[in-house]
């Protein structure tokens, strides 16, 4: 490299202007995978978008689209970063937390187990933050509300108690031990104790000597670290039940999330595993070599070669029309991109209708 190739490169890596990595999955990356194009065409048809799905289907874009084809993925990639934010938080131990704290909730759990609960419930989560955004903004406003908290306050008076404890020299277990007992005079005494427990001699004369004084403060604050604990762990039990509360209605509210769960209760593969997305659409959609092989068959049935020209037009347009109709049954309801593909399928094979021979 050059010296002038150098000095260039060294003011691109301070430049503002060098192309930044796209947010999120690229364009190619989404439609190359096949549950990411299922859903990214979800997304398409939830904004009515499906004008713009059938041109990037038909390799048509005009000038606007490449705008928009952005808005969508960026938008796409957002969706799935969110979802993938609460897949991370529903663990088996956190799902066993929500239900503790949300009897319905928990009648849900005990029917399949807290790993079949998840793993129903994480089917879904994608599929759902396209499909039906209030019901996943309510699970992702409560999550982000339990984060905030446990990354916050919940924090900051677990780090406050820690730091009471080590400049005392009391363990936490020795602190828990304490805190068990249920007996208030015997805790206070054991209190007491702990208070003192890194005084040396001089320390303990001179506290004995004050009556207690001398430690009177460090056995407060260990009193009202207690009480900061428990009104943690209720506020955490708040946050948690308030996620059991969206998770029960979510699942005892969408077909979907229901469907999954009697997938996961009876053993079977949730609804979401089997899909098709762009790729494989585009090859299922019409296949060329099958198309010629069944005219092949047709004309020897019909005796094409010994039919009149107008017999042989109508076997020609009879073929295309059960053609159509066979992509047509093999396409319909097998999801977004097929149903897009259907009349660009329908318009192709009768484009071969005057060429077949």
């Amino acid at each position: 490299m050059g010296i002038l190739d150098s000095f260039r490169k060294s003011k691109e890596k301070k430049g503002e202007h060098t192309t930044p990595p796209p947010q999120g999955h690229t364009l190619a990356q989404i439609l190359q995978d096949k549950n990411k194009s299922h859903l990214f065409g979800k997304l398409l048809m939830q904004g009515e978008k499906e004008d713009l799905a059938q041109r990037l289907a038909e390799g048509k874009l005009n000038e606007n689209d490449i705008a928009l084809l952005e808005i969508e993925r960026l938008a796409f990639s957002e969706k799935l970063a969110q979802a993938e934010k609460v897949e991370k938080l529903l663990t088996k131990e956190n799902i066993i937390d929500f239900a503790r704290n949300h009897p319905e909730f928990e009648k849900i759990v005990n029917l399949v187990g807290p790993e079949k609960a998840v793993k129903a419930i994480q089917s879904q989560l994608k599929d759902i933050s396209i499909t039906d955004e209030g019901r996943f903004f309510g699970i992702l406003g409560a999550v982000e509300t339990l984060e905030n908290y446990k990354n916050g306050e919940y924090k900051e008076i677990n780090d406050k108690v820690e730091k009471l404890l080590k400049d005392n020299k009391i363990t936490s277990q020795e602190y828990l031990t304490v805190l068990a007992i249920e007996n208030p005079l015997e805790k206070e005494k054991a209190l007491k104790k702990l208070a003192t427990k890194s005084y040396g001699t001089y320390d303990k004369i001179c506290n004995f000597l004050s009556g207690g004084e001398f430690s009177r403060y460090t056995f407060e604050d260990l009193q009202n670290s207690e009480t900061s604990l428990e009104e943690s762990i209720a506020q955490l039990n708040a946050h948690q039940k308030d996620i059991g509360e969206v998770l029960f209605y979510s699942i005892s509210g969408h077909d979907n999330m229901r469907n999954a769960l009697f997938s996961e209760l009876v053993n079977e593969k949730t609804p979401e595993e089997p899909k098709s997305g762009f790729k494989e659409a585009k090859k299922e959609a019409f296949n060329e070599d099958e198309f010629e092989k069944e005219w092949k068959k047709e004309k020897e049935y019909v005796g094409y070669d010994g039919l009149s020209d107008a017999e042989k037009e109508r076997a020609k347009q009879t073929f295309v029309d059960n053609a159509q109709m066979h992509y047509l049954e093999k396409n319909t309801g097998k999801g977004f991109w097929h149903e897009i593909l259907v009349t660009i399928t329908e318009a192709l094979i009768n484009s071969k209708r005057d060429k077949l021979k």
